[in-house]
């Protein structure tokens, strides 16, 4: 078979594995480690950590002083996944950066990733949870907002107290907040889950802003999907499959 027959039969391969596979198809995801920083402890300002198949990334935030923040892990949400349509997106560890705000009023701040280079469409999910809502004096919600166009994916279906992610898509934006409002502290709609949104923009940082209650504690986090080492046909059909979602969305 000459070298130009083999790349037919090879494309062909590719795209009836494509079409095979458009009935279900399974994402690994890897969420950015920040290690060395211990879980509990402060996550240093403009930390550079590496996120398997994007390379480094720096971490910096804005933070208000009556703020803390932490390196956390929640339990609920390690080796979990989430469906959307025919396609699965899946994980064994996760973890996150938690920001409490200290004090009785909302306020604002700003976490940023920062990449080596321009990113493909597609390449970085976005996880959010613990986003307060509450009926309690003052009430009102804690808003994540992008200014990107994203894919919701949907939410983690862990066990406690979570109410769904209300997703808002706009032009170049979207938002994220729980779903339900009740009072607050005890309330088991005092969190929301953990929302997965797909980043459909080329991007060399993605910027989350934050309006947070006084009280609530959440928590995001970025991740991307691990492909195999040297699995080039893999990488393809991850990009065939990116395409599919763009033409069904």
């Amino acid at each position: 078979m000459t070298r130009r027959a083999m790349t037919i039969a090879l494309s062909a391969g590719l795209v009836g594995v494509a079409a095979g596979s458009a009935q279900a198809v399974n994402y690994p995801l890897n969420w950015l480690n920040m290690a060395p920083t211990p879980f509990g402890s402060s996550v240093p300002n403009n930390s550079v950590f590496n996120l398997p198949g994007v390379g480094p990334v720096t971490v910096t935030y804005n933070l208000p002083t009556t703020f803390t923040d932490a390196r956390f892990t929640n339990p609920s949400f390690q080796n979990e996944s989430v469906t959307n349509g025919p396609d699965t997106y899946s994980w064994g560890a996760q973890e996150m950066f938690a920001a409490v705000n200290g004090v009785n009023q909302t306020n604002t701040w700003d976490i940023t990733y920062t990449f080596s280079g321009t990113l493909a469409p597609g390449t970085i999910y976005l996880g959010i949870s613990g986003l307060g809502a509450t009926t309690n004096p003052g009430g009102g919600y804690s808003v994540a907002t992008v200014f990107q166009n994203g894919n919701y994916l949907g939410d983690v279906n862990s066990s406690g107290a979570f109410g769904p992610t209300n997703y808002t898509p706009g032009a170049g934006v979207f938002s994220m907040q729980n779903s339900l409002i009740a009072a607050g502290g005890i309330d088991p709609h005092w969190n929301s889950q953990l929302g997965l949104v797909q980043i459909m923009d080329p991007i060399s940082s993605l910027t989350v802003h934050f309006s947070q209650l006084g009280g609530d504690g959440l928590g995001v986090n970025i991740a991307a999907v691990v492909p195999a080492p040297g699995d080039g046909a893999f990488l393809m059909l991850a990009g065939l499959a990116a395409m599919r979602r763009r033409r069904r969305d």
